[in-house]
C-alpha cells in the first residue's frame, strides 16, 4: 500500500508540474503581448523609433534549442551611444515621467557594476524596466531593457520573438517558426504608428 500510496503521489506531482509549465507557457504569451503593447511609447519617450530585440529568450547558457526553451522569458532592449552622460540622463527621465504617468512604479536600486550608472528602474505587474549608462562623461552607452520573469516550459516549447525585433525571420534555430521570407539583414524596424512603417504591419 505504502509503494502505491508514493506512486499515486508521484504521478500527482508530475501532473502538477507539467500544468505549471503549460500555464507559464500561457503566462510567458501574455506578457509578451503585454510588451509589444507597451514598449513603443517607452521607447519613444526614449527617443528612439525602433528596438534591436523584442522576443523570447532563454534564461540559460545552453546553445541546444530544446534546452534553451525550456526556461525562458521575454526581454526588449535598444541602446545608443550617447554625446554625453548628461544627454543620456535626460532621456531617462524623460521615460520615468512617461512611465509613472502610465501605470509604472519606479524602484531604487544600485548600479549593476562599478563602471556603470543605473539611470532608471521600475515596474509593471511581472515586467521590469531598466535604463543604464556605462561609460565616462564622452559618449557613454546607454542600454534600455524590459524583462518578465525567467519560467520553466515544458518539453517541445519552442521561443517566438516580435516581428519588431530587427533578427526576425533570420535562420536561426532557437526560432523556428519565425517567417523567413521577412528578414531584412538586421535592420531595425519601425514601431507601429511610425511616419514609415508599412501599413501591413499594422498598430
Amino acid at each position: 500500500m505504502a509503494t502505491s500510496a508514493l506512486m499515486l503521489g508521484t504521478l500527482a506531482l508530475g501532473g502538477c508540474i507539467g500544468s505549471q509549465q503549460q500555464d507559464n507557457v500561457e503566462a510567458t504569451a501574455q506578457q509578451g503581448q503585454q510588451m509589444v503593447n507597451l514598449l513603443p511609447g517607452l521607447v519613444r519617450a526614449f527617443g528612439e523609433e525602433s528596438v534591436s530585440l523584442l522576443s523570447e529568450t532563454s534564461c540559460t547558457s545552453s546553445p541546444d534549442p530544446e534546452t534553451a526553451s525550456r526556461n525562458t522569458r521575454w526581454t526588449g532592449a535598444v541602446g545608443f551611444s550617447a554625446s554625453s552622460a548628461q544627454e543620456g540622463r535626460g532621456r531617462a527621465q524623460a521615460v520615468r515621467e512617461y512611465a509613472e504617468s502610465t501605470g509604472w512604479a519606479s524602484e531604487d536600486r544600485a548600479a549593476v557594476h562599478p563602471s556603470g550608472e543605473r539611470l532608471y528602474t521600475a515596474t509593471r505587474g511581472d515586467l521590469t524596466l531598466v535604463l543604464e549608462q556605462d561609460g565616462g562623461e564622452d559618449e557613454p552607452g546607454v542600454s534600455f531593457t524590459v524583462t518578465s520573469p525567467c519560467l520553466e516550459k515544458p518539453d517541445g516549447h519552442t521561443m517566438t520573438r516580435s516581428e519588431l525585433d530587427s533578427m526576425y525571420g533570420s535562420s536561426d534555430p532557437l526560432y523556428p517558426n519565425d517567417d523567413r521570407s521577412k528578414f531584412t539583414n538586421g535592420e531595425p524596424k519601425p514601431l507601429p504608428g511610425s511616419p514609415d512603417n508599412s501599413p501591413s504591419e499594422g498598430n
